[in-house]
This record gives structure tokens, C-alpha cells and sequence, in this order.
């Protein structure tokens, strides 16, 4: 008879834990949850790249399966909810921020180029703190509007170390001058062997597996590399990340908001020098932060 009672007992917890399980699964839509990554449509290949280290990440989270979102349509999105990586530079259009209720934002690299994206929604960003943010100066951005936001680095840091260098040696939009990279004096006399390499998107073909496609082939050409020379900030941080000699020379290193809390990693300057490695201790805590990252 104690053996019939014991074997009813355990029927009973397990029709009870069923029967929880079943709710939960319930609440929760009775799926497994599903992960999204921003795509792009501008000129910047630099971008395409903040899309293959949001992949990156997923993947040694081990998620393999996602969506693309645009982020400057994060508004507009209606389809099955997801969670969604958000990382790089935010944004061309703020009136197309907050996301739509049906993404459920992760901020774990993010740096923020116009103050009312923050002011402008700030219960949004509360809802969703603490904000993993790209830089320092954008900690202290959302700082200032009480929100909670800590400094993470980013995520193109996370790309793997790569041993087997080939000879190629590459400009990265050295003779570039706009905006955001003014132009610098460069002397090209003791830089003929090297090939001249822009991140401009060529926009005969801009779909979003072609510019993805052309981004992994430049990673790949920084991750061989026996030497960078670039005023692009995703071409120099990969490098870092790649363990790939490269020099970083920008006019406004010493005041442009990205770089700020990056300075040790990129080791870079104003005029053309010679340091060719960043602070590897930066570099390995912010992977190893990422890496303990909780999805």
C-alpha cells in the first residue's frame, strides 16, 4: 500500500508541474524566443560590420538563427516579437526611435550621436536599463538624464584573435575628408606596396546580402593583414581584435566622442605615427565582459 500511495503522490507533482509548465509556456507564446540583428542602408560599410559582430555575438551566445530589422525602420517593425541586439551608432532619423512594441531591445554596445534620442525617451530607456553603451562620453550622456549605463566597449572587439598573417598591407581611407574623418596629411612615400581600401558602399548593388557579403570579405582582408594603416574606427578596433598591426590617425582623436574609454585599445593620433598594437588588457576585459553577457 506505501507504494501505491508514493506513486500517486508522484503522479500528482507531476500533473501539477505540467500543468505550470504549460502556463508558462502559455504567457511566453509557447515558443522559444527569437533573436534579431540591425541591418543597414547607408554608405558606410562600416556599419555592415557592426552587423557581422552582432552575429558574432549571437553566435558564441549559440544562437544561430535570426532576423535583420533596418535600425533607422526600428519603428516600423511588425512582425513576430524579438530580442534585438542593439550595438553601433545610433542614429540618421530619431523620430524613427523608440522601436516597436514588438522588439524587445538588448543595449549592450551603443553610442548615442544626438542628445534627444536620450531626452526624448527617457521612461523608454529606463524601462530597459541598464544601457551597455560604445564609448564613455555616452555613459555620461545618459548619465545625465538619471538613467543607468555602464561602459562595455565595442562589440567588433569580440572577433577572434587570427595567427596566420599573409604579406598584404592596406590604406584604409587614409585620403578620405569629410565630416566625421577630416582630412590629414599623409605622406604616401613610404606606403606604394600598399592597396588602397574605402568603405564606401558601391551603390550598383546594395541589397543586404551583397553588402554583407562585401563586408565579410574586408574583415577578412584585415584579419590576414600584416599591416593597417586607417582613419576608420571599424576597421581599426577588428584590427585590434584580430591582433593585426595597425595604425589609427584621425585629426579630431583627441575630442571625437567615439573614441572616448577606446583611446588605450586603438592607440591612435592626430598625425601619421608608428604604434602599431593596443593595450591588450583593455582589449581582453571588454571580451570577457561580453562573453558573460546574459541574453
Amino acid at each position: 500500500m506505501k507504494i501505491y500511495k508514493i506513486i500517486i503522490v508522484l503522479l500528482i507533482i507531476l500533473v501539477l508541474f505540467n500543468s505550470k509548465t504549460n502556463k508558462i509556456k502559455k504567457i511566453n507564446g509557447g515558443s522559444k524566443k527569437k533573436y534579431a540583428v540591425m541591418s543597414y542602408s547607408t554608405n558606410n560599410i562600416g556599419d555592415d560590420i557592426q552587423t557581422l559582430a552582432a552575429i558574432n555575438f549571437l553566435k558564441k551566445k549559440g544562437i544561430t538563427e535570426y532576423i535583420f530589422i533596418d535600425r533607422e525602420k526600428l519603428c516600423d517593425y511588425n512582425g513576430e516579437h524579438v530580442i534585438l541586439i542593439m550595438n553601433g551608432w545610433f542614429m540618421h532619423n530619431i523620430n524613427k526611435f523608440p522601436p516597436s512594441d514588438k522588439i524587445t531591445p538588448i543595449f549592450i554596445s551603443v553610442h548615442i550621436n544626438k542628445e534627444p534620442l536620450i531626452s526624448n525617451n527617457i521612461n523608454y530607456f529606463k524601462k530597459y536599463q541598464p544601457i551597455g553603451c560604445r564609448d564613455t562620453d555616452t555613459v555620461n550622456l545618459f548619465k545625465k538624464y538619471s538613467i543607468d549605463a555602464y561602459f562595455t566597449g565595442c562589440l567588433t572587439l569580440l572577433f577572434d584573435n587570427f595567427k596566420e598573417k599573409t604579406e598584404k598591407k592596406y590604406l584604409v581611407d587614409v585620403f578620405i575628408d569629410g565630416k566625421q574623418i577630416p582630412k590629414i596629411d599623409f605622406d604616401i612615400t613610404n606606403y606604394k606596396d600598399y592597396q588602397i581600401i574605402k568603405h564606401n558602399v558601391v551603390k550598383t548593388d546594395t541589397s543586404l546580402k551583397k553588402r554583407l557579403i562585401d563586408a565579410e570579405k574586408l574583415l577578412n582582408k584585415y584579419r590576414k593583414a600584416k599591416e593597417v594603416v586607417t582613419t576608420r574606427l571599424h576597421c581599426i578596433l577588428p584590427c585590434r581584435a584580430f591582433n593585426t598591426n595597425a595604425i589609427f590617425i584621425h585629426k579630431n582623436y583627441n575630442t571625437d566622442a567615439r573614441f572616448s574609454g577606446l583611446k588605450k585599445i586603438i592607440n591612435g593620433d592626430i598625425t601619421q605615427h608608428n604604434k602599431k598594437k593596443g593595450d591588450k588588457y583593455n582589449l581582453e576585459k571588454i571580451r570577457n565582459n561580453f562573453l558573460l553577457l546574459k541574453i
